[in-house]
């Protein structure tokens, strides 16, 4: 007895989970989906090779250990902190300089996130926020960079002489309290931590655990199992005068637009500054001779030195426009410089000053300064668009950018939020009645309020097609056009889906397009609209163009790759994206649909039951201790839903229907 007792007290040890403190590093890709596009094969051979020859020789060399390897990213933990920076920061800055020897479809870049964190270890996995929190990090961080949690910066900041830009609270996904971030700056500094990468240091003691990690990973990548990949474009730090090719991304001039500085003494004037910046997008964007990228990939560069050759080449773009913005009472200064990102020198740099009321005349100076520079041919429309502002009310052009920046903040979504742009645009719209923007601006606020926050707001969701008609009428913009395509399409529309009218939808959204042609969002609303309506192939066309034009893209592009893959047959790459789709709206059913079908179709009829079953429950058809009982597809879940919510050409609505009756889905009798 006394033995028994031993063996089962000794047994009870092993089973507990273990609770520890650790320095998490998560590490994911961006533009993979670009990558395995242009090459699968290419790709896969050149992630190994940068596992084989940098990263496991470095993650012995910091005693990192991989805990696992998901998909398209991996979770480190290391014993030191010190250690888990230096690792990564040395591998960043190494492989900046691996990667120009590399051909650009081989080219393999990372970006990572860092957080200190009580972890529970079950086996060889770990769990908790702690792990969590480094997700998120890296989700924030830049192509080729480390982003690090306050907790790391406490512990390095004496240790390890590295230049830091604090990127205040924010609020991530799933955790309760705001994060405090800092972006490691890959200048100098870090570039002293990087050492000579030792070969043969893959090979750890007999026995340690990084070295059971290094040959499990290696086993996998060769079996063909989960992938570890990086972010496809980086470079080597360097002086912004010498010379360093760009590869663009596309064979028309391409330019990147930074967030402006407010250099005024009041920082609640930074959505001034910003929003000129943004003003200058939009009239570049409304150019088809010319590549910009997009917002909110560009504004992730701001303030500090910025090597300028170096974010020009980590975007693929051949010109940057940067500046400041300094504004008192009535009078602005706009300084703005054109560089040459291939050597980092001045195209022209020039200072406007004047009147707040003159502030449209610099911004059209400013643009036709890049348009004479670019040598830009702009047909008639383009040339009255791009100088066409909406409105000589200089209060109402500053009321329209406070909408603009309340929308583009990261509470856009949350009721206060909304209400707030809403309240500016309204504002807009009184000073200047006939500012067509601002009734766009309004229009489209509000419809995000209904598709976000109060989906049963129909007097909202009249409001916002009114408006968008409004502004249309005053002056034809893209914003409205995509406000009207809802009205015909959107995913959200349940109940209209039998009478909208998918010609219709892709009319207002060709019609955005051709307004916008640059404008990723728009392409990407046109490609999901042409999945619906009979040209997915098409579709993936204009989803590439928009993923390449705003690296740092939402996940709800992933909506139009995904679908548009599924019908074209791309199975495997449907899965991929539909599965990011998923990922990013757990709580939301629509994505599930398309993933089940794709995984059925892809061969895999488990996983594919799982996002069904998830489906279903999503729907409310069934309730946990029915889906335990009757099993998850209940007479409710049927083809009548699915064709009523998502009615597609009808080729393609068998391909999704087929794939959904493998995964399980019922008929309705009758």
């Amino acid at each position: 007895r006394i033995l028994c007792l031993c063996l089962l007290v000794s047994r009870q040890r092993e089973l507990n989970m273990e609770r520890r403190l650790a320095a998490i590093l998560a590490a994911d890709v961006v533009g993979y989906s670009r990558l395995m596009g242009e090459d699968e094969v290419a790709t896969l051979a050149a992630l190994k090779s940068c596992r084989a020859e940098l990263i496991n020789p470095k993650a012995t060399q910091y005693g990192g250990r991989t805990i696992k390897l998901m998909g398209d990213g991996i979770l480190m933990e290391f014993a030191s902190v010190v250690d888990a920076v230096s690792f990564a920061v040395d591998v960043q800055y190494a492989n900046r300089a691996r990667n120009e020897r590399l051909p650009k479809t081989r080219q393999i870049v990372y970006r990572v996130g860092i957080n200190i964190g009580d972890v529970i270890v079950e086996g060889d996995d770990i769990y908790g926020d702690g792990v969590n929190v480094a997700a998120r990090l890296e989700g924030l961080s830049d192509a080729g960079g480390v982003c690090i949690g306050r907790n790391v910066r406490d512990q390095i900041i004496d240790k390890l002489e590295l230049n830091l830009e604090d990127l205040g609270e924010v609020e991530v996904k799933n955790i309760a309290r705001p994060v405090q971030a800092f972006r490691i700056m890959m200048d100098e500094k870090a570039g002293a931590l990087s050492t000579p990468v030792v070969k043969g240091t893959a090979q750890s003691k007999p026995g340690s655990l990084m070295g059971i990690a290094t040959v499990m990973g290696l086993v996998v990548l060769a079996a063909g199992g989960a992938a570890f990949w990086w972010q496809p474009w980086g470079s080597d730090v360097k002086p912004a005068t010498e010379a360093r090719a760009i590869i663009p991304v596309s064979d028309k001039p391409s330019i990147a637009v930074l967030p402006f500085n407010n250099m005024s003494s009041d920082k609640n004037q930074d959505y001034f500054a910003e929003g000129i910046a943004e003003d200058v997008i939009t009239d570049l964007s409304k150019i088809s001779g010319l590549f910009v990228i997009a917002r909110n990939t560009s504004f992730q560069y701001r303030g500090g030195a910025l090597d300028l050759a170096d974010v020009g080449r980590k975007l693929g773009v051949q010109y940057i426009l940067e500046g400041s913005v300094r504004r008192a009472g009535d009078q602005v200064r706009i300084n703005a410089q054109l560089v040459d990102a291939n050597t980092g020198g001045h195209i022209w740099a020039e200072r406007y000053d004047g009147e707040l009321a003159n502030i449209f005349s610099a911004q059209d100076k400013v643009t036709g300064r890049i348009i004479d520079a670019l040598k830009l041919q702009l047909t008639p429309t383009e040339r009255q668009a791009v100088e066409t502002h909406g409105t000589d009310q200089p209060a109402a052009y500053d009321a329209y950018l406070r909408g603009l920046r309340l929308l583009s903040a990261r509470h856009r979504l949350d009721a206060e939020g909304n209400l707030a742009a809403q309240a500016a645009f309204e504002e807009a719209a009184r000073i200047d009645p006939d500012y067509a923007l601002a009734y766009a601006g309004l229009g489209w606020t509000k419809w995000l309020y209904v598709e976000s926050i109060n989906f049963f707001d129909e007097k909202l969701r009249f409001e916002a097609f009114e408006l968008a008609k409004k502004s249309i009428a005053l002056g034809d913009n893209a914003l409205a056009h995509r406000t009207l395509a809802r009205k015909h399409f959107s995913l959200l529309n349940y109940w209209v889906s039998t009478t909208r009218n998918m010609n219709l939808a892709v009319a207002e959204l060709e019609a955005a397009a051709q307004l916008q042609p640059n404008d990723p969002d728009v392409l990407t609303d046109l490609a999901l609209a042409l999945c619906f309506g009979g040209r997915p192939d098409e579709a993936l066309e204009l989803v590439q163009q928009a993923m390449e034009r705003n690296p740092n893209h939402p996940d709800w592009y992933f909506a139009a790759s995904g679908i548009a893959f599924l019908l074209v047959g791309q199975l495997n790459r449907a899965v991929r994206d539909l599965k990011k789709w998923s990922d990013s709206r757990t709580a939301w059913n629509v994505p599930y649909i398309f993933l089940a079908s794709a995984l059925a179709l892809a061969g895999d009829e488990k996983k594919a039951n799982s996002a069904l079953a998830r489906f279903d429950l999503l729907s409310n058809t069934l309730t946990p201790s029915e889906v335990k009982t009757t099993g998850p597809f209940s007479i409710r879940t049927t083809f009548y839903v699915v064709k009523r919510r998502w009615p597609m050409a009808p080729e393609h609505e068998k391909i999704l229907l087929q794939g959904l009756k493998i995964a399980g889905m019922r008929d309705t009798p009758g």
